[in-house]
Order: structure tokens, then C-alpha cells, then sequence
């Protein structure tokens, strides 16, 4: 059987939809053998300057990632880690994913179809948006 998808990226931010994501990419490569790559982007506020709030931040994202690394050893995987910090006025959380997956050159991209920074109501974020339109692979959006 050819191999439909060898390298998948998995942005997570912890939300439930991200993790229905990352149980899908868990499907994909437990068929396929793909590779999971699991990406947190940390976009600071501007007024959050102090380098003990940006470490908490941090903190936060190595958990929220390390939480997601166990799922996939629960089934024998081996994942990649990505935290990336960006700077505000710089950068946009679906750009660094768009980077990252053309940097990556990944066949497929799952995404929850909005993370915690979403409204109730609303079916997808704006960053699943952003992505959905500019991604140049597969992608697959998760509710």
C-alpha cells in the first residue's frame, strides 16, 4: 500500500479541537507510518514585557506540547517538537505555521478548526482561515 501522507505538522494550542487534530494525525500515522511534527506558536502581547511573564508563557507551551508528545508515545510514536517565539510586530501565529510547513515541506497539515483564542459560535478561528486559503499542502480542519 503506497504511503498517502509521510509528514505531518500538528499545531497545538491545547484546545480541545487541536487535540482531535492531533488524534487524527495519531490515525494517519499509525497507518501511513507518517512523521508527526507537533508545533505551539507563543506570540507574546506587546504590553508583556517582563522575561518572567514571557518564561511562564513558555512554560505553558512546553507543557501544552509535552501533554501532546505523551498522547502520541501512548501509541508508540516518536514526535518532533516545535515552540516557537515570535515577536508581536512581526509575526503572526498562521504565519509562523506557514513557514514552518513550507521550511518542513510537509504533505499535510491538520488543524483544529479553532484554538482557545476563539469566540463560542464561531466554526473556524482566524488563524484556521489564514490557513486554509494560503497553506500549499494538504490540509485537513478538525472540529
Amino acid at each position: 500500500m503506497k504511503k498517502i501522507f509521510k509528514n505531518i505538522l500538528v499545531p497545538i494550542d491545547g484546545s480541545p479541537a487541536s487535540m482531535r487534530a492531533l488524534d487524527l494525525a495519531l490515525e494517519f500515522a499509525m497507518r501511513d507510518g507518517a512523521k508527526i511534527t507537533l508545533m505551539h506558536v507563543i506570540i507574546p502581547p506587546p504590553n508583556l514585557t517582563s522575561k518572567q511573564a514571557i518564561d511562564e508563557l513558555k512554560k505553558s507551551g512546553e507543557t501544552i506540547l509535552e501533554a501532546a508528545e505523551s498522547r502520541c508515545k501512548c501509541f508508540g510514536l516518536i514526535t518532533k517538537k516545535i515552540l516557537k517565539i515570535a515577536e508581536w510586530n512581526q509575526s503572526s501565529v498562521a504565519s509562523e505555521i506557514y513557514d514552518e510547513v513550507v521550511r518542513g515541506r510537509y504533505d499535510l497539515a491538520i488543524l483544529g478548526s479553532r484554538g482557545y483564542s476563539g469566540e463560542r459560535g464561531i466554526l473556524m478561528g482566524s488563524v484556521t482561515i489564514s490557513l486554509a486559503i494560503s497553506l500549499p499542502c494538504t490540509i485537513i480542519i478538525v472540529r
